[in-house]
């Protein structure tokens, strides 16, 4: 999931104004002067030094595979974080969910011009004029449940209450209880009501959980066996724990605990940056979806993360069917997508090709400006290296 008010998310997108790494001219100026291993080991240390637990990421080429590691997955037994963690993946489970959706149109099961109110009569006003394609790419004009009402501590729940169980229904209803942000079709909002409901219609047109299709769609047929989409609190091992850094006191709160279903299938996954690696490239490789409908999730809808936005900010990109360009400068444009999750930072990028991959993420959500600003700085490196950079085992 994204949620708004994160400082993360706003120190990233002030960075975004005022910071331009690797603007170089050409590709092929890239692959004489892409980062170093080392340049981004140093990096990534610098979001740990700027007050990060740890950060871990895996770049996948076809010459082979780097890894980079820095700070610790579970501070209290001093445990030193690893690639081979499990995180919770937030809101890059958006491309997954999309994936599902889109084999399933692929199939004939679902159309991208099916309306809410054909799947899910009665749950969403005005449901009969929003469509599939709609909530895929982020133009419903639905309120996102995490913002309902302002500052809604939904998403970012105090502990006493990290375990508490919601249903798809209950987020969906708290969502569309509020005011649309516009009319169905004119204009985009990242809203993770959107795909709370993706996740149910794939649940009422294969008369199976969603968890379990995606399984069956995705996580199986890739041999992503690093990927789960659990409904409990229980982390697969081995994992990092998810940390609150900024909780004002001397030793940041534990969120590993934090119950899924604040998510369901718009950003419950866990994952490896090695995982999630292998899914975008197997996806952008065209492997997962045909041809056309890989194009369909490639079209960006008009005037998408054109303006203010906590995570992809003015310029930085824009978003298809659950995927994003991100074009922070024309020779490092990657696609891709941002998650969060209370104790988690996540990035998944992916060359147009799909021949490189990279993940990274950072066990806390919320950073002040320093972190805030070295993970934007090592995001890009990333993701230059991942591009141009002379990768080996």
């Amino acid at each position: 999931m994204e949620r708004p008010h994160r400082l993360l998310g706003r120190a990233i997108v002030a960075a975004l104004a005022t910071v331009c790494l690797l603007s170089f001219a050409t590709s092929r100026a890239l692959a004489v002067q892409a980062p170093t291993r080392a340049e981004v080991q140093r990096a990534i240390q610098g979001i740990v030094n700027g007050g990060a637990p740890g950060v871990t990421a895996v770049i996948q080429t076809p010459a082979g595979r780097e890894s980079f590691s820095a700070g610790y997955g579970d501070l209290r037994a001093g445990i030193a974080i690893a690639p081979r963690d499990h995180a919770r993946v937030g809101s890059v489970a958006k491309t997954f969910t999309a994936a599902v959706v889109l084999k399933l149109v692929a199939r004939g099961r679902i159309g991208l011009g099916d309306t809410v109110q054909k799947w899910l009569p009665g749950l969403v006003p005005n449901g009969a004029h929003i469509t599939v394609r709609e909530l895929l790419n982020q133009s419903s004009g639905l309120a996102d449940y995490c913002a309902v009402p302002p500052e809604s501590t939904l998403c970012i729940p105090p502990p006493r209450e990290l375990a508490r169980r919601w249903t798809p229904r209950q987020l969906v209803e708290i969502g569309v209880g509020a005011k649309p942000t516009f009319a169905p079709g004119k204009g985009w909002a990242y809203s993770n009501t959107n795909y709370v409901l993706l996740g149910m219609i794939v649940r009422k047109a294969m008369g199976r959980s969603f968890g379990a299709v995606l399984r069956s769609e995705i996580l199986r047929p890739l041999h992503l066996d690093q990927t789960e989409y659990p409904s409990g609190t229980t982390m697969p091992r081995p994992y990092s724990h998810g940390y609150d850094v900024l909780a004002g006191l001397t030793w940041p709160v534990d969120l590993t605990g934090q119950s899924p279903t604040i998510a369901w299938s718009s950003g419950a996954v866990v994952s490896t940056p090695g995982d999630l690696g292998k899914f975008f490239r197997a996806l952008m490789s065209g492997r997962v979806l045909p041809p056309k409908l890989l194009r369909e999730m490639k079209r960006a809808t008009p005037s998408s993360l054109n303006g203010p936005h906590p995570f992809y900010g003015g310029g930085v990109g824009a978003y298809g069917l659950g995927l994003v360009h991100y074009t922070w400068s024309s020779a490092c444009g990657v696609w891709g997508h941002t998650g969060d999750f209370p104790g988690y930072h996540t990035l998944a990028l992916v060359s147009g090709d799909g021949k490189r991959a990279a993940a990274i993420y950072v066990n806390s959500d919320e950073l002040a400006a320093p972190g805030a600003l070295a993970t934007l700085q090592a995001q890009r490196l990333l993701a230059c290296r991942m591009r141009f950079g002379r990768v080996h085992r």
